[in-house]
């Protein structure tokens, strides 16, 4: 078979990703990847809640547990190494019912992803592959393969095709779609080791940021014994993406000396801000580090990319299945662009805490941080810094339109679960208070038209697929709306909101402007 309804070139988080929640839909989907097998060593070390709900979606939850563990509260240290800064989670009940931040361990990561797709029968995975050329016409795309062990190349063709293949991206290339740069190119050397159980009680037991104008830097507690620096390399200092080890241990002896630890990685990066121009030239679509690249300072590199794909994938699911027009996916760069970019000038902002190299100007920095907090440092939770969606298939006048819909822990009939468990990643009208049998039958044949499902919280007894009774263990749900002064939210198939209702009528409208938005 050499004809897809999607081909991903390139297999790192997003294409993964992606091919995984194409392929549970039942989609053909053709993955290829230039390495003979998974890139041995980390380079993401942070995920969070987002990508954990993807992750529960994609069914692999409990194997992706040994993986992860939680994310430590991040402190940024000024120029005496006092506390200007600090970073921690939210606190429970945790909105999307995972903790908001884990650090993991990525080989592995990969791994549960890379073994998904051997068990969807729809996905077929090609290593060792590498992609020559690519093109579309007005039916199809294509893309010529050498496949591993082969001379000569192969032709594959789809409906539509997915580069993600990473921040150089040869299809983005020859498109010609150009890269904005946002203006932050920094040099820095990332250091991955295993520290010994021995010295593992003399490290900093939270993440730091050490805002040195010296030479800043960063420390980062991993899982397990895994432990990360990030150390910016001066003038003089090598390039070289492999490190040379003889400059490498005088620049960690603040923490550990050979015998310490063993060294798993040490590379050096460029940390750029940039955003493509363009993610989508008809047929072919750009994702993840193909569409942008960030600073690695809020850790939101690889989850951008699978945030990415959460929102590309069921996009491509109804106009593939001729339930929407191929101009729905026009809102994915519309939706994706804008939130990737304040992201990363998110991130660049926090990085630019960390780079500053004046003396005076790091004192005049730490001064104003902590006067901005009336002389007591602060905590600040992560999340809050991450946008909403603001453009795109939302009812942008409603309350809470474009933010993250929780997920509660539920009880359905006798069965207790995460939400999303019980009613799948579609559309959703989620009520709040008593319902009439008329409502429900008004709510449930107007969901029918998006192939949505009602669900009642706050609610006991008999659930059907179309309409789902369902109480919180702890109440995330009933406040939030109750909170903005709303009766339902609608919930597109990635978890955003696509808008909220005060009444009856009002939710009634909303499932039809979403019709109209889908059609």
């Amino acid at each position: 078979m050499s004809n897809f309804d999607v081909i991903v070139v390139g297999l790192g988080p997003t294409g993964a990703t992606l091919a995984g929640l194409l392929g549970q839909a039942g989609v053909s989907v053709a993955a290829f990847d230039r390495l003979p097998d998974l890139y041995p060593l980390p380079r993401a070390i942070g995920l969070d809640h987002e990508a954990m709900r993807i992750v529960q979606e994609l069914g692999l939850a409990e194997r992706m547990a040994p993986h992860i563990a939680s994310y430590r509260p991040s402190e940024y240290r000024g120029m005496d190494g006092q506390l200007i800064k600090r970073l921690d989670t939210i606190p429970e009940p945790h909105p999307l019912s995972w903790a908001p931040n884990y650090v993991f361990d990525q080989p592995k990561f990969e791994r549960e992803l890379r073994q998904r797709l051997d068990e969807l029968p729809t996905v077929k995975v090609f290593l060792q592959s590498e992609v020559q050329s690519s093109g579309q016409d007005g039916d199809q795309a294509w893309v010529e393969v050498r496949l591993g062990g082969q001379e000569a190349t192969t032709r594959f063709t789809c409906n539509y095709l997915v580069a993600c293949d990473g921040g150089s991206s040869p299809i983005r290339k020859r498109l010609g779609i150009d890269l904005e740069d946002l203006d932050f190119d920094e040099p820095w050397l990332v250091v991955d080791a295993i520290v010994s159980d021995a010295k593992l009680p003399e490290l900093p037991q939270t993440q730091v940021q050490y805002c040195e104008a010296a030479r800043p830097s960063t420390f980062v507690v991993g899982p397990g014994n895994h432990r990360r620096w990030e150390i910016m390399l001066l003038e003089g200092d090598s390039l070289s993406p492999e490190f040379p080890e003889e400059e490498l241990w005088p620049l960690l002896e603040r923490w550990i000396i050979p015998g310490d630890a063993t060294l798993w990685r040490a590379a050096a990066y460029r940390f750029h801000g940039l955003v493509a121009k363009e993610w989508r030239r008809d047929r072919i679509l750009l994702a993840g580090d193909s569409a942008h690249m960030t600073p690695p300072f809020m850790a939101q590199g690889m989850v951008g990319g699978m945030r990415d794909a959460h929102n590309l994938a069921w996009k491509l699911r109804r106009v593939l299945a001729g339930s929407s027009r191929p101009t729905l996916l026009d809102t994915y760069e519309e939706e994706r662009q804008p939130h990737m970019r304040q992201t990363i000038l998110t991130a660049m902002g926090l990085g630019r805490i960390i780079c500053e190299r004046d003396p005076v100007r790091a004192r005049q920095r730490d001064a104003r941080l902590i006067e901005a907090h009336g002389g007591l440092v602060q905590t600040e939770f992560r999340q809050n810094m991450i946008p909403k969606l603001e453009h795109g298939i939302i009812a942008a006048a409603t309350p809470l339109a474009g933010s993250l819909f929780p997920q509660p822990v539920a009880t359905v009939g006798a069965s207790t679960d995460r939400l999303d468990q019980f009613t799948g990643a579609r559309v959703r009208l989620v009520v709040t208070g008593p319902l009439s049998a008329q409502q429900v039958a008004a709510y449930t044949d107007a969901l029918a038209e998006v192939d949505g499902t009602l669900v009642q919280v706050g609610a006991t007894g008999a659930s059907t697929p179309a309409f789902i009774r369902a109480t919180e263990r702890s109440p995330l749900i009933a406040p939030w709306l109750a909170k903005a002064g709303q009766i339902a939210a609608l919930v597109r198939p990635d978890h955003c909101v696509f808008g909220t209702a005060a009444s009856p009528a009002g939710a009634l409208e909303l499932i039809q402007r979403l019709k109209a938005a889908l059609a």
